[in-house]
C-alpha cells in the first residue's frame, strides 16, 4: 500500500479542485467557516493544514486572520493561489506533509485540519507524528481543531463486504455521489486519547457537534500558556 502522502497526492491529482468542490456546497461551507471563526475567536495567525483549494483559508483571510495554507497536493495549492490572487488576498501557501511541517516552533495561534484530512492517515506512527507536529507549531495558549467522521461500530455486513477493515475495523470505505470511493480511518475518544497521550498532550477534548449540517467528531487541543 502506498504511504499516506503518496496515496493522497495521487487521489487529489485525479479528483482536482473542481471535483473536490463538488462534494460540498456554498451553504455548507458558510456554516463551517462560521463554526471555525467561533472556535478561533481571538486567534490571529492560523495554519490551515491540508487546506485543499482554500475553501476555509480564503474566507478566514477575508475575516482578517493571518493565514498559511499547507497541502500535499500541488494542483490544489495552485487552485488556491489562483483564487487568492483573483481576490487579492495575501495567503502564504506551501506544499508539504502534515507529518513533517515546514514551520518553526510556536508559529501559530491556531491550527485547523478539516474535512477528514487527518483521517487519511492509517498508520498510528503517522497519526502521532502529525499530532506532535501540530503541538510543536502552536504558540503557548494556542488551539488546534481536527474534524472528521464519528466512530460507529462495524456491522457484520460491512466487515463481510470489506467496507470496514484494519484494527478495530476503523478503516472505512465510503462511496461518494460522483461514483468515486474514499478510504479513511475513524477515530473516537479512545483512539484520540491514545494519540494525545503518546504526543504528551494533556489538555484536549473530543466531542461531537453539528458541522455544516452533519454530525461530526472534533478533537480540540489546547496548548499550555507556558512551556
Amino acid at each position: 500500500m502506498l504511504n499516506s502522502a503518496l496515496r493522497s497526492r495521487a487521489e487529489y491529482a485525479e479528483l482536482g479542485a473542481d471535483g473536490l468542490a463538488a462534494r460540498t456546497t456554498p451553504e455548507r461551507d458558510a456554516l463551517i467557516v462560521k463554526a471555525v471563526e467561533e472556535l478561533l475567536d481571538g486567534k490571529e495567525s492560523v495554519l490551515d493544514l491540508c487546506c485543499g483549494y482554500g475553501r476555509v483559508a480564503l474566507p478566514l483571510r477575508k475575516a482578517g486572520k493571518v493565514v498559511r495554507g499547507l497541502d500535499i497536493s500541488p494542483n490544489l495549492i495552485e487552485a488556491g493561489m489562483a483564487k487568492a490572487a483573483e481576490e487579492e488576498l495575501a495567503i502564504d501557501w506551501a506544499i508539504g506533509s502534515m507529518t513533517d511541517l515546514p514551520y518553526k516552533w510556536d508559529s501559530f495561534d491556531a491550527v485547523i485540519c478539516l474535512w477528514t484530512a487527518f483521517h487519511e492517515l492509517f498508520a498510528e506512527d503517522e497519526q502521532i507524528s502529525t499530532i506532535c507536529e501540530i503541538s510543536r507549531v502552536l504558540k503557548p495558549g494556542g488551539i488546534a481543531i481536527i474534524e472528521g467522521p464519528a466512530w460507529g461500530p462495524a456491522t457484520a455486513a460491512e466487515i463481510a463486504n470489506g467496507m470496514r477493515q484494519g484494527p478495530e475495523h476503523r478503516i472505512v470505505t465510503t462511496e461518494f455521489s460522483d461514483n468515486r470511493s474514499g478510504v479513511h480511518f475513524i477515530h473516537d475518544e479512545i483512539s484520540y486519547g491514545r494519540l494525545c497521550a503518546a504526543a504528551g498532550i494533556d489538555d484536549y477534548k473530543v466531542y461531537k457537534r453539528d458541522w455544516g449540517g452533519r454530525r461530526r467528531l472534533i478533537l480540540e487541543i489546547h496548548q499550555p500558556t507556558t512551556s
